[in-house]
């Protein structure tokens, strides 16, 4: 039966989110997306440790922070488009809620150009400060203020819990007298990982299949011989 376009839009409107192809495709966003914060937090300490003796590594590691706001920010954005997921669901809430600063500061940098175009100059560097702990010493911890520092400069270290006596992240950004301490951030990430994960995959009923292996396509160009190249006539200067 044929179905006029105002027809197939509502068909559309009301169709079950268990047979929503838009799952997939948030599957994809979300597994990547908890792939790549892996992979750039799994290195972020080390890279780090290595600034005091080694200035170069300043910038990865400063790359390294902002990338995993960044990417921090996808994953909430992802997680909030999955059909069928409630925005009232305790896990979305609590990841959201726990991730909540990193989406601040995602703005923040996202928005630079207005930020540095404001007549009131903003009290802390552009960049803000990186800040870690000593791997040693655990009583001791490092910060950089990330470029210029001009007059009323403001910065924010490692924040240490005095009731459970740790740090409570080894490594934190910081913006606007606020820190980004991406220890619980990225635990907050693992355990929303572990909900959703599983959630998507079984909330498409057509059933979604899974491979470790990206299958890669090679592509060679064929570029023909020249008349001349042909000859063996030796190329013009």
């Amino acid at each position: 039966m044929a179905h006029s376009a105002a027809e197939l839009l509502l068909l559309g409107f009301f169709m079950h989110a268990s047979l929503d192809i838009r799952i997939v495709q948030c599957l994809d966003g979300l597994h990547y997306s908890f792939a790549i914060l892996e992979h750039i937090y799994s290195s972020l300490h080390e890279v780090c440790v290595r600034a005091p003796d080694d200035h170069s590594s300043l910038v990865p590691a400063l790359w390294r922070c902002w990338s995993l706001v960044d990417v921090v920010h996808r994953i909430r954005e992802v997680a909030q488009a999955l059909p069928g997921l409630s925005k009232k669901d305790t896990e979305l809430v609590a990841f959201l809620e726990a991730t909540k600063l990193a989406e601040e500061f995602r703005h923040y940098i996202q928005h630079l150009r207005s930020e540095l175009s404001k007549k009131a100059v903003n009290p802390f560097p552009v960049w803000g400060s990186l800040a870690w702990v000593d791997p040693v010493n655990p009583a001791s911890s490092y910060l950089v203020v990330i470029g210029a520092q001009v007059s009323g400069t403001s910065y924010t270290g490692c924040v240490f819990d005095i009731v459970a006596r740790k740090w409570v992240s080894k490594v934190c950004l910081g913006v606007n007298g606020k820190s980004v301490n991406f220890d619980p951030i990225y635990e907050a990430c693992l355990r929303f990982r572990d909900f959703v994960i599983p959630w998507a995959l079984s909330a498409y009923k057509p059933g979604i299949q899974t491979t470790t292996e990206l299958q890669i396509i090679t592509i060679q160009m064929l570029v023909p011989e020249t008349e001349e190249a042909s000859q063996g006539t030796p190329p013009r200067g």
